[in-house]
Parts: structure tokens; C-alpha cells; sequence
């Protein structure tokens, strides 16, 4: 393992004394450290075994099995489709009512899923940060701008709703449970608080009709999602339904 160097620096400093202290002398040594020669404190990992143990076999979960290898992909993808189809039934059970779309930025999926085995490690792959579930209540002037934000560069990763890309901009936007998209009428997005907060450039998001705190981590969401659908028995099969496509 890489050799890290700890550098010490021992100087005299100012203090309270009315005449003050000054700076006389200046030494420094470099001590290596290196973890592979360092001996293993063995009270130590004995008192972190349990939890050691207690972690991997949480991460080790399987939670549902895959067909195939989910990938994410631009201007769509099986993994775009398929978690932000997972956070849009799992925050409208915490919500307590329907919700019109979710949305995902195509950054902070990092990672892509097995084929086989989906466990709790696999999710904490695909979703590391500790986003909050947020649900915004946009006008749908703001909504326009927030697909028409992320369709540049065929990041938009939406879920409840169909759209093309058109010279950077989104087009032809259908919901799923049949709303057209309205200027002024309003609709719901269940979408990360890291979003919700401006990143990704959205500062224009940081003015909704109405903001929502569900207390729900997307990546909650999302092993509760695999895990139910690990209980019916029915492995996933890594598909894209084109709900995002160029023009």
C-alpha cells in the first residue's frame, strides 16, 4: 500500500505574555506510515469483528436477481428507466397520494447493476450519496424548464412521463397516468433534495409552488423497491421502453 507521510512541526508560538514569543527554531522529521508493515492491533479488529460481520451481511442481502446486466444510458436506458419507475411508485406510497413524475440527474447514478444477484451492496453502488426524497410542486412553465434543462447533452432521467429531444430542448411531453403538460396548471415531481437545492445549475428550482420533505433516501426507496420485487418471485429483465428519444 502507498506509503502516506505525516510531517510534524514543532515551533514556538505567541502567547499571553505582554512581551510576546517569537519564532527562535523550527525542526521537522518525516515519519512514514505504511498499513501493510504496521503490525495489526488485534484488540482492535477483534472489537470491530461484529460489526464488521453485522455490515457485510446486510451489504450481502440479495434483494431481487436480474436477467441481464441493467445499464444506464443516453438519451435512455434500462437503469434510467427502471429506478426512476422505482422512485416514483416508492414516493407516491410514502406520499400517500399519486404522484405526476420523478427524476433523476444522470450523474448521480454511479454505478450499473449486476446481472444476477441485485444486493443491498449493489444499490449502495448505484446510489452512495445520501440524497433525500424531496416532492416539488411545479407550474408547469417551471417543469418545461427543468426537462428542457436537463434534455441538454441527453441527461434527462425521468420517470411517468414520454418526451423527445429536439435541438437540446424537450419536446411532445406525455405523463403516463394522461396529463398533457400545461403551462399553469401544477404537477408533482418526486425527485433528490440535491437537485431541489439548485445543483446541477436548477437554482431556478429553488422557487416551487410548494416543497416537500417525505423523509425518504433515495436509496431507501430504492432497496425497498428491489426487495418487494424480490418477493414475488419474478426476476427483472434490464429493458428501456424508449420514453426518452431524439428527434
Amino acid at each position: 500500500m502507498k506509503k502516506h507521510l505525516l510531517l510534524l512541526a514543532f515551533a514556538g508560538l505567541s502567547a499571553c505574555n505582554p512581551g510576546g514569543y517569537h519564532l527562535t527554531n523550527r525542526t521537522a522529521n518525516r515519519i512514514g506510515v505504511d498499513s501493510v508493515a504496521a503490525p495489526a492491533d488485534s484488540s482492535i479488529a477483534n472489537f470491530l469483528k461484529p460489526y464488521r460481520q453485522g455490515l457485510d451481511k446486510a451489504m450481502n442481502e440479495v434483494l431481487a436477481r436480474s436477467t441481464g446486466r441493467i445499464e444506464k444510458g443516453q438519451p435512455d436506458g434500462p437503469l434510467n428507466d427502471l429506478l426512476t419507475d422505482a422512485l416514483l411508485q416508492q414516493s407516491s406510497q410514502r406520499y400517500g397520494k399519486p404522484i405526476d413524475c420523478s427524476h433523476l440527474n444522470f450523474g448521480g447514478i454511479r454505478n450499473n447493476l449486476p446481472e444476477g444477484n441485485i444486493t443491498t451492496g449493489s444499490v449502495f453502488e448505484v446510489m452512495p450519496f445520501d440524497n433525500q426524497l424531496v416532492v416539488l410542486t411545479l407550474k408547469g412553465d417551471m417543469l418545461q424548464q427543468m426537462l428542457n434543462h436537463f434534455a441538454v447533452g441527453n441527461k434527462l432521467v425521468v420517470g411517468g412521463l414520454r418526451a423527445k429531444i429536439r435541438n437540446g430542448q424537450a419536446t411532445s411531453v406525455t405523463f403516463t397516468n394522461g396529463r398533457t403538460l400545461q403551462p399553469n396548471e401544477t404537477y408533482t415531481v418526486a425527485m433528490s433534495d440535491y437537485v431541489a437545492d439548485g445543483g446541477d445549475d436548477a437554482g431556478f428550482l429553488k422557487n416551487p409552488v410548494k416543497r416537500e420533505n417525505i423523509s425518504y433516501l433515495i436509496r431507501d426507496a430504492l432497496i425497498d423497491y428491489f426487495r418487494n420485487q424480490g418477493k414475488t418471485g419474478q426476476p427483472i429483465n434490464p429493458v428501456s421502453d424508449g420514453r426518452i428519444s431524439l428527434e
